[in-house]
């Protein structure tokens, strides 16, 4: 989920009735009263809500600080997961040792509790702002070891068995994983409607060159500053939002979170981090693949088509009157950016 983080204003709607829900939901799972002592909306995606909940789960015990993961609606495509599936995930994922929050719950869609579809995660500190991680001193300790931390966290996530997650495999038996990606990318292109030779000439040459993927991972999806969760003391404290993951090639993962736009667009590194060859050896030194310059564009290629489509489904939303909304509208205006980048990368190439 792209993060838009801002705290809730006092008495905002809504809030009253997500605490009951939450309040009527928990007791039915443990059993007995539970009272809710804080809830309040922190973050606000074009996908989830977060809601940060204190409450005590077990009698006598001390409060359970969670966060409410509640599902928007305004998936882009149909690949999205099923909450079931995501909740799968964090379990693989917490237990093989990868930070995330520790899931608790699901609420399934129409939960008698009158709670809306999601997850409840235990809360880990940290923040989750880009431009904050950037630029405030109180990150300054550990901004200069966060690309290599975040290179080895990727690393150990694709190294994660897929015992049990077999399920989250799009690639049809025999090809390449990236032409179940990009058949979902061009429906959504083809639904918009659309002239954008740019993308049109991206997606051909993805086509002809698609790779074959000789050890499969679980590819996170989204992975990217905005997405994780950093501490200014102990560096990257966990990563979130997993509900674009899915069993697919690691080189999606690893030259997504280089593409030009997740930077400043006039620098060549990753914006006040560093290079992104310090990012891409720390993958490589934790286990994960060396990508050779034709590899790293193809994916780099694939990441900014990928993402040229997403600002247009975003921007789509609102023009077509379904869900007005500024933030949504704004994101278009990305994307013939995007297809510079393309161009100019198809031009190395």
């Amino acid at each position: 989920m792209a993060v838009t983080a801002r705290a809730a204003p006092a008495g905002q709607a809504g809030t009253a009735d997500v605490r009951g829900a939450l309040a009527r939901f928990l007791e039915r799972h443990c059993g007995r009263p539970v009272t809710i002592t804080a809830c309040a909306s922190v973050a606000r995606g074009t996908m989830r809500e977060a809601w940060a909940v204190d409450t005590v789960l077990t009698s006598g015990g001390e409060p359970d600080r969670l966060v409410y993961l509640e599902d928007r609606g305004g998936a882009l495509f149909d690949t999205r997961l099923h909450a079931d599936d995501e909740l799968r995930i964090l379990r693989a994922m917490h237990a093989a040792g990868i930070r995330v929050p520790r899931p608790r719950f699901r609420v399934d869609a129409g939960d008698p509790s009158g709670l809306g579809p999601g997850l409840l995660v235990d809360r880990v500190e940290g923040e989750a702002v880009a431009r904050r991680v950037l630029r405030d001193p109180a990150f300054d300790a550990v901004r200069p070891r966060l690309l290599a931390e975040l290179g080895e966290e990727l690393a150990r996530i694709h190294a994660v068995p897929l015992a049990g997650l077999e399920r989250l495999a799009r690639a049809r038996p025999g090809e390449p994983p990236v032409l179940a990606q990009l058949d979902e990318l061009e429906r959504v292109l083809r639904a918009i409607g659309e002239p954008h030779p740019a993308l049109e000439l991206a997606l051909r040459w993805l086509r002809a060159g698609a790779p074959a993927c000789a050890r499969p991972a679980l590819v996170h999806g989204d992975y990217r500053l905005g997405n994780v969760l950093v501490d200014p003391a102990r560096g990257l404290a966990a990563v979130l939002d997993w509900e674009l993951a899915h069993v697919g090639d690691p080189g999606e993962d690893v030259l997504w979170f280089c593409i030009r736009f997740w930077r400043a667009l006039d620098a060549p590194g990753h914006r006040g981090l560093g290079p992104r060859e310090r990012f891409l050896d720390a993958y490589a030194g934790a286990g994960g693949r060396r990508f050779d310059p034709d590899a790293a564009r193809y994916w780099e290629v694939f990441g900014n088509f990928r993402w040229a489509i997403v600002t247009l489904a975003q921007a789509w939303r609102h023009v077509s009157g379904r869900e007005r909304d500024l933030e949504l509208a704004s994101i278009g205006r990305h994307c013939a950016e995007v297809e510079w980048e393309i161009l100019r990368l198809l031009g190395e190439a």
